[in-house]
């Protein structure tokens, strides 16, 4: 009886350590590089160099520099001649995976037009971000 529950306890501690495994990761140099989510930023895809009100009255929420995709000369999304901004969001209040995605669930619910991806965190770099091309 106690070599099965050894046994047991054995299986028990080797599944708990493989839930743990990160599930984000990407493939850098031909290696599966691992990430975790950093929910202190996300990136932010706008049509215009504004941010929109709802995020403005966000008082946990900053933005850094607003930058040109400079696509204008490409068709993005069946529109010609559409060029659009960018900008980083640094949310100073810390949250869980659970509140990150449905803040920026509600930020992309309430405005039609932007585009929102979420920030990871790797070994090396403590700000890995998506984009709109990525």
């Amino acid at each position: 009886m106690k070599k099965l529950v050894f046994a047991f306890a054995i299986i028990l501690l080797y599944l708990a350590g493989k839930a743990q495994t990160p599930y984000y990761y990407c493939n850098y140099e031909g290696k599966k590089k691992y990430l975790s989510l950093n929910t202190g930023y996300a990136f932010l895809s706008l049509n215009k160099q504004q941010l929109p009100a709802d995020i403005q009255k966000r008082k946990s929420v900053k933005s850094f520099d607003f930058y040109s995709d400079k696509i204008c000369r490409y068709q993005y999304q069946g529109k010609k001649g559409t060029s659009r901004y960018y900008t980083v969001l640094h949310f100073e209040e810390k949250m869980s995976e659970k509140q990150y995605f449905e803040l920026l669930a509600d930020i992309k619910r309430n405005n039609k037009d932007v585009i929102i991806s979420p920030y990871f965190k790797s070994e090396s770099d403590d700000k890995v971000g998506l984009s709109n091309f990525f």
